[in-house]
């Protein structure tokens, strides 16, 4: 019973977790908030920035059973009380932290030597999260009032969020039904705390993606009416650099997760913005990303997964037909099963280090590079259909294709130039 108990945990709660990091609220365009640090810190960037901080403080710090599970509980509650009806100016803050104590509890609760079937079960969950968050909100805000009404509605007025409701009340149960069947159980996690250089990065990688948040936003705002239309940014590049630099000060092969965690960010960038039309076409993604993680358990080949996400861009170069069609297609059932495939194949970490990772493409949601004019405050990814030199869609496809190749020469080297330290269960 205690199993069936903790894979419902891990499964509602790594998935509420990586939805709210992911889409802490929706209504994050810079027109609403104006431009500069103001905007920034108000933002869902900087709100899953903080969630992220807070986890990897809650899987350095803690390694016994009971602050755990109050982690995890804790963590469930505060998502919970935000999804009840009414709300205050930041209750994203309150959510994302909610979040962060979740997925550090739950990192630290399926690690150890004997649960590497639990870290399949959480990695599937929170990148099912991840992938499905920008679709949820889609789906709740355009089926929350009438049809003919719903382009005029503006975002993030919902009474109350159902999902985000309902998953954390499962969690919630689970995790203390958990607690008190189990409570014979040892210590969770087998291994020593958080190293210092492992809490430096996870805390450094949310702030440096808030800073190239600002960043972004600072370049727009800079946009001169004598040249309106010469807006563009690179620094998204750093991101990758950074990360990479990030997995290469790691002991042995821990900074891998890394790596794949950066290449789903990557490819988050690229993918194409969908609604569905009926609740169940959401189970999608979430199935693929569970078959993902298990085909990492069972054959784990991380290199294979960065080759078929930089396919998955490279098909995106070409915008006309049928490419374009190849590549929606890719991006909606390819993605979910690369991106879990990768993570889980890359996996033992340690705690810090993997939760770090779990919750990097939630907050790195910027482009590589963006091109923006006036008139759009927001990066302009649509260019005449078609391959062209000048196409700014096409740089920006071959610009992340590049990054990822990157990613996959600096795993490489980690996984063929490094001993491990820890043996992969069955």
């Amino acid at each position: 019973m205690t199993t069936w108990l903790r894979i419902v945990l891990f499964a509602a709660g790594g998935y509420v977790a990586g939805v709210v990091l992911a889409a802490p609220d929706a209504d994050t365009h810079p027109m609403v908030a104006g431009f500069g640090p103001g905007s920034v810190l108000t933002s869902a960037t900087a709100a899953s920035a903080l969630g992220a901080i807070v986890a990897a403080l809650v899987a350095a710090g803690t390694r016994h059973r009971t602050p755990t599970i109050v982690a995890v509980v804790a963590g469930a509650l505060a998502v919970g009380v935000v999804a009840l009806p009414g709300a205050w100016r930041f209750d994203m803050y309150i959510a994302t932290i909610g979040a962060g104590a979740l997925l550090g509890g739950l990192v630290v609760t399926c690690f150890g030597m004997r649960r590497a079937r639990l870290q399949v079960v959480l990695v599937g969950a929170v990148v099912a999260g991840l992938v499905t968050a920008e679709p949820i909100t889609e789906f709740r805000d355009f089926t929350s009032m009438p049809r003919r009404y719903a382009d005029y509605v503006p975002v993030g007025t919902q009474l109350v969020n159902t999902v985000w409701l309902v998953l954390a009340a499962i969690t919630l149960v689970a995790g203390v039904s958990t607690w008190v069947v189990g409570r014979g159980d040892d210590v969770p996690v087998d291994e020593r705390r958080g190293s210092g250089r492992e809490l430096l990065i996870g805390i450094g990688l949310p702030l440096i993606g808030v800073g190239l948040h600002w960043s972004l936003e600072n370049a727009v705002a800079s946009l001169s009416a004598e040249r309106p239309e010469a807006g563009r940014w690179v620094l998204g590049i750093v991101a990758v650099a950074v990360v990479i630099a990030a997995a290469l000060l790691l002991r042995e092969r821990s900074g891998m997760v890394l790596l794949a965690a950066m290449a789903l960010a990557v490819v988050g960038r690229e993918a194409v913005s969908w609604s569905p039309e009926v609740w169940p076409l959401l189970l999608v993604p979430i199935l693929l990303a569970g078959v993902g993680a298990w085909l990492g358990r069972r054959t784990p080949r991380p290199l294979v997964g960065i080759g078929v996400l930089a396919v998955v861009v490279a098909s995106s170069i070409v915008g006309s037909s049928p490419w374009d069609t190849v590549h929606i297609a890719a991006t909606l059932f390819v993605v979910p099963v690369a991106a879990a495939y990768t993570i889980v194949a890359t996996l033992p970490s340690t705690t810090t280090v993997t939760t770090t990772a779990l919750a990097l493409p939630a907050v790195m949601v910027l482009p590589l590079v963006a091109h923006f004019g006036w008139t759009d405050y927001t990066p302009l990814t649509h260019d005449p259909d078609g391959w062209s030199p000048n196409s700014w869609a096409s740089v920006s496809s071959m610009v992340s294709v590049t990054a990822l190749l990157a990613l996959g020469a600096a795993m490489a080297w980690i996984q063929y130039r490094r001993p491990t330290g820890v043996r992969r269960t069955k």
